[in-house]
């Protein structure tokens, strides 16, 4: 079913939800608030919002656009308005704004890069999303199956149609995660047996390019690569008290640019597919070595 350019977007809230603090401005796309009408569980508030989703697909079918986050974010209408905007333009199906450097988070992918509008990311926080309605229709089988935050933050991106180029942080954007994360979020995934297998899944947390403020767009397997890293490292150069952590995130998408970009994640049964792609691993570091923090 097609969407109506014109239809507002939605924004699911739980009953505690903060809605968009302030005013959007003149024109800006709109959006109606949608509240669920029991609270979230801590651990897997997806379960509960695709239950919902899926009950009242009349509440958000027309809309270009559904956005979600949990209680303890906090968000100006400005920036709701902001992202509307830019995942209109440049075509974005799944994203989150980036988190202000004051923010918890669970993945420092996550924060906000002053030197980018938006990234193409392997990692999302899962505590505040927005998502094309198409996109959504074709996830939702997904979360409702593994609606754990560790696993939502690493298969979005990873089931995008091209990985290095879906799933997006709205670095244009910032919102503010004012709880800590829960420690399942920094756990590995309990996977099933059919997602055991190499996959951009098990990929370390990584920003693969996107477009920069002087609006030229940047990636990290072609030869834009050391203009991107460049941007990576000097906008997190302002987020941390010393350089090496910079040096650190620097060394790990450089080393992961000499192997193939990662191919999308196949979910189909063995039987209904063709021979899985393998990643070829990087002979100067292991990438499923946890990542240093920033």
């Amino acid at each position: 079913m097609s969407t109506s350019s014109t239809a507002p977007a939605v924004i699911l809230l739980g009953p505690q939800g903060r809605e968009p603090i302030g005013d959007a401005p003149a024109g800006a796309p709109a959006w109606r608030i949608v509240r669920m009408d029991r609270p979230l569980s801590a651990d897997r508030p997806w379960a509960e919002r695709v239950a919902f989703l899926a009950a009242h697909a009349a509440l958000w079918q027309d809309a270009p656009q559904v956005m979600a986050w949990d209680d303890d974010i906090e968000i100006q209408a400005v920036a709701v308005a902001e992202c509307l905007r830019l995942m209109r333009q440049h075509g974005l199906s799944l994203c989150q704004p980036g988190l202000a450097w004051n923010s918890h988070f669970a993945d420092a992918t996550t924060l906000h890069n002053p030197c980018f509008v938006y990234r193409h990311t392997s990692r999302l926080d899962s505590a505040v999303l927005a998502f094309g309605t198409a996109a959504l229709r074709r996830l939702l089988p997904l979360m409702q199956a593994m609606p754990s935050r560790n696993a939502l933050a690493r298969l979005l991106p990873a089931c995008q149609d091209v990985p290095q180029a879906g799933a997006a942080v709205l670095d244009a954007v910032q919102a503010l995660r004012t709880s800590a994360p829960a420690d399942e979020e920094f756990a590995e995934p309990d996977w099933p047996a059919v997602l055991a297998e190499d996959g951009p899944q098990h990929e370390a947390a990584l920003s693969w390019g996107g477009l920069g403020l002087r609006g030229q767009r940047v990636a990290l397997f072609d030869d834009s690569r050391e203009t991107f890293l460049g941007l990576l490292a000097a906008g997190y150069a302002c987020a941390v008290a010393e350089p090496l952590p910079i040096g650190e995130v620097f060394l790990q998408h450089f080393t992961r640019s000499l192997a193939p970009p990662p191919a999308a994640l196949d979910l189909r049964a063995p039987d209904q597919r063709g021979s899985a792609p393998t990643l070829r691993r990087s002979p100067i570091i292991d990438h499923r070595r946890a990542p240093s923090a920033v």
